[in-house]
């Protein structure tokens, strides 16, 4: 399906559809931030990194389809098939929902190594808000172990998404490693 908007509105489209899906809904941290504050991260770590109008609406609707009452037929209605194809890539099947952390970010991993470098692009922006915000404010039901498996999880998906992008591998790999800095302080080894 063809959308007939340009760049410019699809991008302002796409942000609009994800904030107001995303209303109300907050992150599990301590300073339960609004989840919108994810999705627009993730769009703009896309635009910053050189993307497409579609990779960059992708990236503010990446998670739309998981987290509200969203359809991939109203994705591609909305947004055209582009758009819709990319959300659907970064979109975790029902089945890894409730996995423990690193098995279904292992998952993720193999899946994402399958799919196109758009798809990549927007999943390696997403593991960097991810990661940035674990750093931070990790959910608060989070402890140390949760925290190290998601951050092994999420860089055994970056490693799939490595080299579609050098500005992305670069802030994902900044980000992991102050992640890691941090959950080792705040969370300090039980000799």
């Amino acid at each position: 399906m063809e959308i007939l908007m340009n760049d410019s509105e699809l991008i302002a489209a796409a942000r609009a559809f994800a904030i107001e899906r995303h209303a109300g809904k907050f992150r599990l941290n301590r300073a339960r931030e609004p989840y919108a504050v994810h999705v627009i991260e993730v769009g703009m770590l896309v635009q910053a990194s050189g993307g497409s109008a579609e990779e960059i609406a992708a990236g503010f609707l990446h998670d739309t389809l998981e987290d509200t009452e969203t359809t991939i037929l109203e994705i591609r209605m909305r947004f055209g098939d582009v758009v819709a194809q990319i959300v659907d890539g970064l979109t975790d099947p029902k089945g890894f929902y409730g996995m423990p952390t690193l098995a279904r970010k292992t998952l993720q991993a193999a899946r994402v190594r399958g799919e196109s470098d758009s798809v990549k692009r927007c999943k390696n922006a997403d593991g960097t808000s991810n990661m940035r915000s674990c750093a931070v404010d990790p959910p608060i039901k989070w402890n140390r172990q949760k925290c190290l498996d998601y951050a092994e999880g999420a860089r055994l998906v970056a490693i799939e998404c490595a080299e579609v992008n050098a500005f992305l591998d670069e802030e994902f790999r900044k980000a992991h490693a102050e992640a890691l800095a941090l959950i080792g302080r705040r969370f300090p080894a039980v000799e």
